[in-house]
């Protein structure tokens, strides 16, 4: 059965959508057969790996539609294969968001994504949910499908305060909602950046979630938002890159500590 990780951050602009896709594609390439669902109705996750939604495509908003009307659809319905990696999607685009507006007031709304990845499980050994850049309705969903949870965090303006109104909100999923869900760990981004107050605010992470962040730092680069526009991951795009070497550390790390 498939592991469920949560790629969550209320705080936008802080990696998200390149580490599913690019943590993704090193799952991938260790023989992993890996799902990523877009949970932002941006949809940035699906334009980068080359996923143009169409008006008529079916998407994870309308997996989730048919699943509040007790629709019982093919659990493949909508996944398509990434156009460069060996991997796969569940898209989605603007018309999630207006459809998290609409599920305010329905009392099943926090349980729709799981029922549609208790599908997914068998056929896919890692599903990755890419998060809107919120603590709304969609990311409650994926908190709730989910065994595990990974905050990518930029410690140039976002410090230990912002992470512990992440974890303060697993902590409230977990009491009532999902008592399986975890800290799987907190990944530091974009530390190329040597400046004091990020070297501090690293210092102060490690100090108050000590292994729960990881070893693995992942550096910025300018070739992540180039793959992206070619709608690939970085080591389909330029697999010797500096940032991809640190994805594929980081999936190794992430695996070790899973064999723990």
């Amino acid at each position: 059965m498939g592991k469920v990780t949560a790629i969550v951050n209320q705080k936008g602009g802080v990696g998200k959508t390149t580490t599913a896709i690019n943590l993704g594609a090193c799952f991938a390439r260790m023989g992993e057969r890996v799902l990523l669902i877009d949970m932002d109705g941006q949809g940035n996750m699906s334009r980068g790996l080359g996923c143009k939604v169409k008006r008529s495509q079916y998407t994870i908003r309308n997996a989730l539609v048919d699943i509040m009307n007790g629709i019982d659809a093919d659990p493949m319905k909508g996944i398509v294969p990434a156009k460069y990696d060996p991997l796969y999607i569940m898209p989605a685009d603007k018309q999630l968001l207006a459809f998290e507006r609409s599920l305010k007031n329905e009392p099943e709304a926090p349980y729709l994504l799981r029922k549609y990845v208790e599908k997914q499980q068998w056929s896919f050994d890692r599903i990755l949910i890419d998060c809107s850049p919120s603590l709304g309705v969609l990311t409650q969903n994926a908190l709730v499908a989910s065994h595990s949870v990974m905050i990518p965090v930029d410690p140039e303006f976002f410090g230990v305060e912002g992470v512990e109104q992440i974890t303060s909100t697993i902590n409230g999923i977990q009491r009532k909602m999902n008592p399986e869900l975890y800290l799987e760990g907190i990944v530091i981004v974009r530390r190329n950046n040597v400046s004091i107050a990020k070297r501090t605010n690293v210092e102060n992470l490690r100090q108050r979630y000590g292994d729960k962040v990881y070893k693995t730092e992942l550096p910025s680069s300018v070739k992540a938002s180039e793959a992206q526009a070619h709608g690939m991951s970085l080591i389909s795009y330029m697999s010797w890159n500096h940032l991809i070497r640190a994805y594929q550390a980081l999936a190794n790390e992430v695996v070790a500590n899973e064999q723990q």
